[in-house]
């Protein structure tokens, strides 16, 4: 369990502290049925047989957990990705997980193209997560709808799922038109509130972010959203490596940060196990945002800081 920092401690410090992980694909697939395999899964099945679950290690994730426990974060998001192919058990698996690592109130999660590897019954699957992925009350239903919009602090985090079931050897992410309605609502909303915007999602939605076979169908639409709405920082995962970059718009840089796979541990040494914090303070009419990107050194065993930078936004 990660022993999160209360905000009335953290205020004494001066700022907020939000951890940020992605694709840790941390369920195994040991106790998979052939029942579950008449399907694409089949494929996303053979990949982890012959080499995912060599190169997504449960250690490397538990030492990134063990790591965070020392970084005084008060909330930790993940930005999807937690199975390999969304089955039952595997929902129950990472459910297990999310529990022994922490409460809803202090995990926030999106889901990511292998939490919706097909069309399944919501039942055994994303509302097993409700307690990590529903909004506020002021903003909750009776089920798990996206974006969820969570306040904490000075930070509002709206979670935008681009998790959709597609084709086989595709990964394309949708965020779709109701949803990209509420975002413009919620945007709106935490402006009027004075909040820091954190928006998170799992595909990432520059223009250049993915492959076709893998990107984000209507990023588009998504960027000339927070073009108009405004946001103070874009997150997201799924391409495994570290990125950084930023959305112009009015004159403003809004940054976009993608944090590599927590689990992963490859002969690359982009593709390695990584994770950010952001801690965000409030200098009248300004934000002062120091981002810490920390990465997995094969060698020490060790997750040490590989870049340190300072972002300084306007206020609403």
């Amino acid at each position: 369990m990660i022993e999160f920092i209360p905000l009335t401690q953290n205020d004494k410090q001066g700022g907020f502290r939000l951890a940020h992980i992605s694709d840790p694909h941390l369920s195994n697939l040991n106790a998979i049925s052939w029942r579950e395999l008449l399907n694409k899964r089949i494929l996303g099945f053979l990949s982890w047989r012959l080499s995912r679950r060599h190169i997504h290690q449960t250690e490397v994730l538990n030492k990134l957990i063990e790591n965070l426990d020392d970084e005084d974060a008060q909330h930790l998001l993940i930005s999807g990705d937690l199975t390999h192919i969304g089955t039952p058990s595997e929902f129950q698996q990472v459910k297990q997980w999310l529990e022994e690592l922490g409460s809803g109130k202090d995990i926030t999660v999106i889901p990511g193209n292998h939490d919706a590897y097909i069309e399944t019954q919501k039942s055994q699957t994303n509302n097993l997560w409700s307690n990590y992925m529903e909004s506020d009350s002021e903003f909750s239903s009776d089920a798990v709808e996206f974006p969820s919009l969570r306040s904490r602090g000075p930070l509002a985090i709206i979670g935008v799922s681009s998790a959709v079931p597609t084709a086989p050897f595709f990964a394309t992410g949708r965020i779709g038109k109701l949803q990209m309605e509420r975002l413009q609502k919620y945007l709106e909303i935490t402006k009027e509130r004075g909040l820091f915007r954190v928006v998170a999602l799992h595909h990432g939605p520059l223009a250049d972010s993915n492959k076709f076979r893998k990107r984000l169908v209507d990023a588009k639409q998504f960027r000339e959203t927070i073009r108009e709405f405004g946001a103070e920082l874009i997150v997201h995962g799924h391409g495994h490596y570290p990125v950084e970059d930023s959305l112009k718009t009015n004159g403003i840089e809004i940054p976009v940060v993608g944090a590599p796979s927590a689990s992963l541990l490859s002969g690359s040494k982009i593709k390695r196990s990584g994770y950010n914090i952001y801690e965000v303070k409030s200098h009248q009419q300004l934000w002062e945002m120091k981002m810490q990107a920390f990465g997995y050194d094969v060698d020490s065993e060790k997750y040490i800081l590989q870049k340190e930078k300072t972002f300084s936004l306007p206020r609403n």
